[in-house]
């Protein structure tokens, strides 16, 4: 091939070389990339200096001695990148490439390329791009950085579901995610979730985004993985009980076990774990002593903006020598969802104490709760200054009088018995 003489009088070596490899000049190994063989023409010389595994490929003992290599493994796009990185040391990276750039460095001991492709995850690893990575890992089976992928998803899943990316996603990839514990956004934001890639698998198809269409695409490999029976019976019957993509039997059998609290359905009940902090909702302005407990009922009610969970209530200790002891019951509307037995004792400078419930209560931002104690004993420190709205992680709370029997001991949603509430709230890291 006749070459002209301008590019020959750059000063970097790697210029020049990157020229040989671009106009196949005094190339003397063929490389046949992919499933659809496509030929790469390039320099030994310039391989077997940039990775020992090149060098034993064409100066080992066992030196390949055939005209043309073939690497089904990696695409012929692939090995491009690879080749410009190895005769410039410059490379473009990006979500799509990253993981298939990694995987052959690895193969061909390429520890500079390697770095800058975990760099790049490191560095820029978004809701926007974490599935497309997450389908690279499956495919070139990169534990580490599948891990990694799966991490940053249950830390960010609300801006996961929602991204373009995710309707994207292999069925394989989407299995992953349905396996994960933890994952802090509810199952019903998930279902919904799955809805949208179904429907997005639908349109690609060129099939309408019918009910059946939508369970077709799913299949009982995902739809087994969903956790209907984490719902809550608001969730169940307004999203998934108002279509059909679960059949009648299925859904009879998940409402059935949502009411029952027993799982009667083919679906794990177990709860996810989210990513969340405890938040305590403090009520007090001020605090002051001598509240009588003698088995009159304190009460309060309130409501929540955001669907969350209650662990805790932060109740008063007595004010002198002594103890209280008495029943703590939680209502949503007029039903009692908790009672709870409580002994708090006399502990010197101290005001009030968290106590944690036996089992943590889901709040749904639809309904009003109560609140109620029935103490006796010693007498108690109190709020006699409170306030009647708190806001802490974007979660409104709200607090009123009593509004399920009377709070004949004497608080109200202005003072009284009830230093604060302990609420656990998904959140962004």
């Amino acid at each position: 091939m006749e070459m002209t003489t301008k590019w020959q009088y750059s000063e970097s070596f790697a210029e020049t070389n990157l020229k040989m490899l671009e106009n196949e000049a005094l190339c003397d190994v063929i490389f046949a990339a992919g499933n659809e063989q496509k030929q790469i023409k390039c320099h030994k010389v310039i391989l077997a200096s940039r990775s020992p595994v090149f060098y034993a490929m064409f100066c080992g003992t066992l030196a390949e001695s055939k005209d043309v290599i073939y690497v089904p493994d990696i695409e012929s796009s692939t090995l491009d990148h690879l080749l410009r990185y190895l005769y410039s040391g410059k490379v473009e990276i990006n979500a799509g490439t990253v993981l298939s750039l990694l995987y052959t460095a690895k193969k061909y001991d390429i520890p500079g390329l390697a770095s800058q492709c975990k760099t790049f995850l490191n560095d820029n690893l978004d809701a926007e791009n974490v599935c497309t990575v997450l389908d690279q890992t499956i495919v070139f089976d990169d534990e580490e950085m599948k891990a990694k992928s799966l991490e940053f998803i249950m830390d960010k899943s609300e801006s996961v579901l929602k991204s373009d990316a995710f309707t994207r996603m292999s069925k394989s990839g989407l299995q992953e995610v349905l396996k994960l514990e933890t994952f802090s956004a509810s199952e019903c934001e998930l279902y919904l979730g799955c809805k949208r890639w179904a429907a997005q698998r639908c349109r690609v198809a060129g099939k309408q985004e019918t009910d059946e269409h939508i369970r077709q695409e799913l299949g009982d490999e995902l739809i087994d993985l969903i956790r209907f029976p984490t719902m809550t019976l608001e969730e169940f019957t307004d999203v998934v009980t108002c279509e059909y993509v679960l059949n009648k039997d299925e859904m009879l059998s998940v409402y059935r076990s949502i009411v029952k609290k027993e799982n009667v359905s083919k679906f794990k009940n177990k709860h996810r774990l989210s990513v969340i902090k405890k938040c305590l909702f403090e009520r007090f302005k001020t605090v002051g002593g001598s509240w009588a407990n003698g088995g009159a009922q304190d009460g309060l009610s309130f409501i929540v903006s955001k669907d969350c969970y209650l662990s805790g209530i932060d109740m008063f200790l007595p004010d002198v020598e002594g103890s209280v002891t008495g029943v703590l019951e939680l209502l949503e509307g007029t039903t009692v969802i908790h009672t709870q037995n409580v002994t708090l004792r006399y502990n010197k400078g101290v005001e009030h104490v968290l106590v944690d419930l036996e089992k943590c209560l889901h709040l749904n931002s639809r309904s009003e709760y109560s609140i109620r104690q029935i103490m006796k004993g010693s007498s108690a420190f109190y709020c006699n200054s409170a306030k009647t709205n708190i806001t802490m992680q974007g979660v409104d709370m709200t607090l009123s009088d009593l509004k399920v029997g009377k709070s004949d001991n004497g608080t109200t949603s202005n003072s009284g018995q009830f230093y604060g509430f302990a609420l656990l709230i998904h959140t962004k890291k």
